[in-house]
């Protein structure tokens, strides 16, 4: 990538999925910042630099960004602005940045970037450029994994892939952090298999939404609520983002079971579940479809529809209730206490 492909850009707004948005800012910084003059002409400020008193030190108001980008480059042709998290601002400064983003002079590119960051109004549409990056769904995980690898010069095998995404989960940076890691760790090899994963992250198997549904499905009581512990205490107010991957886990099972008493091949039902044979073995998902009968499923939804409109109304301990909650999912419960 060259500095020519912006010659005519004055201001980027960068939004969506945190690891693609952050990877192509790095890219577009490489292309436009001379090395050389890098400290002379890169300014990057956070939202938590934003002040109204003047005589902050060490901040900065709308004022100074207006300052910083109608300051002229040193030794270069341009100098680069940044924004980073535009969309946690307050909304007074983001409109008055806007109107000073807007106005952007040719020595100057500016950067916008967050995961909801807009500008209104928009720059001249000559002058501008606007990138939007999509989460990557687990069914996407595959191909990106593969991506990923490619880029590094490497193939890898499905089930290189499969053992990634149980043990790791599907946080594209930790993913890119350990296809890095196993890249290394295979050294001259062009073909990376399960073999070669299993050295790298095999021990790994991070606390997920993942694992958390696979202990479910197996009736693991205790790695349930060690695995779901963990998660709350990492990830703040995500409970109801655990009952959804709860739910889909469950209701995909239940569709498994109910093709292959419809008659269908096990080899197509279990595509409902997962495109990976090595995955249905690895996560023992046969064990799962013989645990969740009609009758085991309708009783965890139930539960954990319940829990849900629980969760929504004040007061309550979110923790304690996920926690009471997990006995009466398991496959084994013969009863619920949630009403």
């Amino acid at each position: 990538m060259k500095l020519d492909n912006f010659a005519q850009i004055r201001v980027i707004l960068l939004s969506g999925e945190e690891f693609q948005r952050s990877e192509r800012l790095s890219e577009i910084l490489e292309a436009t910042v001379d090395p050389a003059t890098r400290d002379f002409n890169l300014d990057t400020v956070y939202p938590d630099q934003f002040t109204n008193n003047r005589s902050d030190p060490g901040k900065i108001t709308v004022e100074g960004l207006s300052a910083l980008i109608q300051t002229f480059p040193m030794m270069a042709e341009r100098r680069v602005v940044v924004v980073r998290d535009f969309d946690q601002l307050h909304k007074e400064i983001q409109k008055k940045a806007c109107e000073i983003i807007k106005n952007t002079p040719e020595t100057t590119l500016v950067i916008v970037e967050g995961e909801k960051a807009s500008l209104s109004p928009k720059p001249p549409k000559d002058f501008f450029l606007g990138e939007s990056f999509k989460r990557i769904y687990e069914n996407q995980l595959p191909s990106w994994i593969r991506q990923r690898f490619t880029r590094r010069g490497r193939k890898v095998t499905d089930d290189a892939i499969a053992l990634i995404v149980n043990n790791v989960g599907d946080g594209l940076r930790e993913l890119d952090g350990e296809i890095e890691k196993i890249t290394i760790a295979a050294g001259e090899s062009v073909m990376i298999n399960g073999g070669a994963v299993e050295l790298v992250v095999g021990e790994l198997k991070r606390h997920t939404v993942y694992t958390l549904s696979n202990a479910v499905g197996l009736g693991d009581f205790s790695e349930t609520l060690r695995i779901l512990t963990s998660l709350m205490e990492t990830e703040k107010n995500r409970e109801t983002f655990y009952l959804g991957a709860l739910m889909s886990h469950i209701m995909k099972i239940a569709l498994f079971n109910g093709l292959v008493r419809s008659g269908a091949p096990t080899n197509e039902a279990m595509k409902t579940v997962t495109d990976s044979p090595f995955l249905w073995k690895l996560n023992k998902m046969d064990a799962q479809a013989r645990n969740f009968g009609q009758r085991e499923v309708r009783r965890a939804l139930s539960v954990l529809g319940r829990t849900e409109s629980l969760l929504k109304k004040s007061g309550i301990d979110n923790r304690l209730l996920m926690e009471l909650m997990i006995p009466f999912v398991m496959p084994k419960a013969e009863k619920t206490i949630i009403t």
